[in-house]
């Protein structure tokens, strides 16, 4: 959370000529109800078993750049096919600074409303960083602009020609 998933995926995915999805943003859209509605009325894993279904069905598109939640490759299941069906980019910034960006973000996330939220934000991603750190690719974000953020992607990627056109 807060890592600028949404931010860099959908630059990247202009840069490179392909679609953009969010993952949370679909499945938001199927239950038709804001992410903490949906996980006060139907529970956290009615939100995972949708994940899981939008994540299988992006899986099989090509030419897309995929944001997916902070929590959905922290599942076997979806870890494996994400790492199936491409590179996977691990967007890396301090805890603390991730912490600050959700805090003060407009964005709905119920996995931080709650009692002593830094602490439980700082579980989550500690839970989270094994996964996260098997990436593909690894980015530094912290004071950087997202287009210097994809610019390095692009360079990692061997993709440094897509950048200029």
């Amino acid at each position: 959370m807060g890592a600028g998933k949404s931010t860099i995926g959908k630059i990247l995915a202009q840069r490179m000529g392909y679609r953009f999805y969010d993952t949370d943003h679909l499945v938001v859209k199927g239950f038709h109800k804001p992410m903490s509605a949906i996980f006060a009325e139907n529970g956290e894993e009615a939100f995972r078993k949708a994940e899981l279904m939008v994540l299988k069905e992006l899986s099989q598109r090509t030419q897309v750049i995929i944001s997916t939640g902070g929590g959905t490759l922290v599942r076997d299941e979806t870890f494996q096919i994400a790492r199936q069906s491409g590179q996977l980019i691990y967007l890396r910034a301090p805890v603390s600074d991730l912490y600050e960006r959700v805090i003060f973000s407009p964005k709905d996330r119920p996995q931080v409303d709650v009692p002593e939220e830094e602490a439980t934000f700082r579980a989550y991603f500690e839970q989270r960083r094994h996964y996260y750190e098997q990436a593909d690719l690894t980015v530094d974000t912290i004071h950087r602009k997202p287009d210097d953020v994809v610019q390095e992607i692009l360079r990692k990627l061997n993709l440094e020609a897509l950048d200029h056109a």
